[in-house]
């Protein structure tokens, strides 16, 4: 399988609003059928020097990935191969975690635009996952990276003590955090806001957040 080291590409910095993979952006992916590059009119394949690339059916790629969401298969001699949706799936995601600098401290620059999710679930139908998702769902298109606590479910034997240890972990690598409705009502939410105050982050009402960002 090619090289996929220092595969760099626009997704990576920024996503815009209908951008279709979230705060996802592919790695590698998968070839679904062998594909080449299109012809073009009255030249057919002149106007490319050497070889042809060809992304064969069964293989991985390295993928190169642009603010819109259009997929490329890098192949060995660095050239891009376009793709189509229905002709690859991803194979693997990058890890858009905040880089940490060499001491392991994440500086404040790389959690700016990385929002937690803050609000009520004990007691709340559902543990309130749809609110958290639906925040979630919207911020991201708009090119927030979107800590949201709701994505680890219910874990076997976790007590409140357990849920909250992790993700004032994910809290850490977050430059804010958005706010849910009567959040002040929770006691984990509450302490999530103090930290998050102490830290310096910007602390922003979530629906408040999406409609000014959707303007």
């Amino acid at each position: 399988m090619p090289t996929e080291n220092h595969i760099d590409c626009p997704a990576l910095h920024r996503r815009r609003e209908f951008y279709p993979y979230g705060d996802r952006v592919p790695r590698t992916v998968r070839m679904l059928k062998t594909v080449t590059a299109d012809l073009m009119p009255r030249i057919g394949l002149a106007y490319i020097r050497g070889e042809h690339p060809v992304a064969e059916a069964g293989h991985s790629y390295p993928a190169w990935t642009n603010s819109l969401g259009a997929v490329a298969a890098v192949m060995p001699d660095g050239s891009r191969l376009g793709l189509r949706k229905e002709e690859f799936e991803v194979d693997t995601w990058h890890d858009l975690s905040p880089v940490p600098a060499a001491s392991g401290v994440t500086l404040q620059a790389a959690r700016a635009n990385r929002v937690y999710v803050a609000g009520p679930m004990t007691g709340i139908a559902d543990f309130n996952y749809p609110a958290f998702n639906a925040v979630a769902d919207q911020l991201r298109p708009l090119g927030y990276e979107v800590e949201n606590p709701a994505d680890h479910g219910v874990v076997e034997g976790a007590q409140w003590g357990d849920y909250m240890a992790y993700d004032l972990t994910r809290l850490g690598l977050c430059g804010m955090i958005a706010l849910l409705p009567d959040w002040e009502k929770s006691q984990g939410a509450r302490l999530e806001v103090l930290i998050a105050e102490k830290l310096g982050m910007k602390v922003v009402d979530a629906h408040d957040l999406v409609t000014r960002e959707a303007v």
